[in-house]
């Protein structure tokens, strides 16, 4: 296929494509798991994916929907082995701070603005692109071309466990939800709760810090009681940090920047700046503090020694380990106990270490009970294969780099798949206009989310030529 046809045949579809985005991003689908609206996963998610499936639909394509949970669009080809795209249509929760409203998308400048709009509803719509280039141009493949649809990647990936446990799974699948080249390894998750084994005093009156279990925070809030000598504590200013009374209370507010919690250190965690204002100060009886150092230690190093499961491998690198979540609850007997919530991201090689037992008798010794949330293995595809050979040459003509396939610390639906990789659509550009962009807004999982078009158009080219190219292959 002539390069020239591939890109004019893109540019022309441009428009429509960026107006099939803002029809999915004008549906919030932030997938309920607790008490929905519907089942599965809420009404958004619901209508998200149906919205989607017509589209899919209306341009010719066969679809099938599976229960709500999962949907395919499909291009047939020659044989019963397909080649899939992976996309989700779910969304993290919005959160505040923004400066574009997160349902009205709009385009500004080559960015298109809107909550999901990176993360992942892109990567659906360039999916169903994909597979009208090759509709449009007749092309024979030897593989069936199909479009699933996620609706619950964000909140754990339920959709997909329902999917595999009761459905044939694809002979191979591309899952555009990460960066170029070829991610031939997903970390593995080791995730949990932290209670305080002792109730908090009555000096501690409320604490809140939730922008999501995966995302850094950029905001977090401790109420105290008010005392002349805790006042004066608060004296001075600390950046980012603001104390003010409210007749009896004392409200200690912190700032901070939101990213994804597999990469901590592209934020500012809000909870980092609180716990170290609250500790340093000494502001609370000991048994309060306790918590806030612990989440403190956790987010010192981000690599899990706090915990000691500290751990690393030539190919990933060392642990990654972040405290994003903060709370009062009060649990059966009464009593207001500190709960900290914690991700973390384990090395490819590293499945075998026992990190629950570690971390459970790490938290024990600081007076916590360890509650596992996740506890899955890491994932490592072989970079030898030829199809991600393939795959990784043509992201790299595209963009004009000489890559090579690495390992993440996200996750995505390739750990979950038989026979999966994930493939794009993150590649460099140029960074964000600051009079556009506020620090800490723009990218995925934050405020003011937002795709670059150029990076729609470059990602679309790499998947019609590189499903061509591998088309070819044995893939299973």
């Amino acid at each position: 296929m002539d390069e020239r046809v591939i890109k004019e045949w893109i540019e022309n579809k441009m428009p429509e494509l960026v107006e099939a985005l803002k029809q999915i991003c004008r549906i919030r689908s932030v997938a309920e798991t607790e008490n929905p609206s519907c089942k599965p996963y809420g009404e958004g998610c619901k209508m998200v994916l149906r919205d989607m499936l017509q589209t899919g639909k209306d341009s010719g394509f066969s679809t099938e929907n599976f229960e709500d949970y999962v949907g395919r669009i499909s291009y047939p080809g020659r044989k019963k082995e397909n080649i899939a795209i992976w996309a989700h249509l779910d969304v993290v929760d919005e959160g505040g701070g923004w400066d574009y409203a997160p349902y009205n998308p709009i385009v500004k400048d080559g960015y298109f603005i809107a909550r999901g709009c990176q993360d992942n509803k892109s990567s659906a719509v360039m999916g169903l692109y994909v597979l009208k280039f090759m509709k449009e141009h007749g092309i024979a493949l030897n593989h069936t071309l199909d479009l699933y649809l996620g609706t619950c990647e964000e909140q754990g990936m339920y959709d997909l466990d329902y999917f595999t446990a009761h459905y044939p799974c694809p002979t191979f699948s591309l899952v555009p939800d990460s960066g170029f080249p070829v991610c031939c390894g997903e970390r593995g998750s080791f995730n949990g709760e932290l209670l305080q084994k002792e109730e908090v005093s009555g000096e501690l009156l409320d604490i809140t810090c939730d922008c999501g279990q995966y995302t850094v925070p950029d905001k977090a809030c401790a109420v105290l009681r008010y005392t002349e000598e805790r006042w004066a504590k608060c004296a001075d200013g600390q950046e980012n940090v603001e104390a003010v009374r409210e007749g009896e209370e004392i409200r200690v507010s912190a700032k901070g920047v939101s990213t994804q919690a597999a990469n901590p250190d592209k934020g500012d965690s809000a909870l980092s700046r609180l716990a170290e204002y609250l500790c340093g100060r000494d502001l609370l009886p000991e048994k309060d503090l306790r918590v806030f150092s612990l989440a403190a230690d956790i987010n010192r190093n981000h690599n899990g020694d706090a915990l000691g499961v500290f751990c690393e491998d030539a190919l990933s690198g060392p642990m990654v380990m972040a405290a994003t979540q903060l709370s009062i609850r009060e649990n059966s007997d009464g009593k207001r106990i500190p709960v900290l919530g914690f991700i973390s991201k384990f090395p490819v090689t590293q499945n075998e270490i026992p990190y629950e037992e570690r971390a459970g008798e790490a938290a024990g010794k600081r007076g916590f009970e360890l509650k596992v949330t996740r506890n899955a293995k890491a994932n490592c595809f072989d970079p030898q294969r030829p199809a991600v050979k393939r795959l990784t040459e043509c992201s790299n003509e595209v963009l004009g780099r000489e890559d090579e396939p690495f390992v993440m610390s996200g996750g995505t639906y390739a750990r979950k798949l038989p026979n999966a990789i994930a493939f794009g659509t993150g590649m460099p550009l140029p960074k964000r206009p600051e009079e556009i962009f506020r620090p800490g807004h723009g990218d995925y999982h934050q405020p003011d989310e937002s795709i670059s078009l150029e990076r729609i158009r470059k990602a679309l080219e790499i998947y019609i030529k590189g499903i061509l190219r591998i088309d070819e292959l044995d893939l299973r």
